[in-house]
């Protein structure tokens, strides 16, 4: 698997749902691709490996946004 897989399943799964929580995507991310993916923050909790993300705001384009108060992305 590579960094654009994870990437493109993060969209797909966007484009499913219209919104894309980041909580529980991270522990979905491990157990669908691998840890290579996620790593654990310094407070012990996995998240999104940055390189996954980078990829991810290369594929979503404009009509995506950052819903920092729901921790999710969102269509507009």
């Amino acid at each position: 698997m590579k960094v654009k897989d994870v990437a493109e399943f993060m969209l797909k799964e966007l484009n499913k749902k219209g919104v894309l929580p980041q909580v529980g995507l991270a522990d979905i991310i491990k157990d669908k691709f691998g840890e290579e993916f996620v790593f654990k923050t310094t407070h012990g909790t996995i998240t999104i490996d940055r390189k996954v993300i980078r990829e991810f705001n290369k594929l979503k384009g404009d009509d995506v946004c950052w819903d920092k108060d729901g921790c999710c992305w969102e269509k507009i």
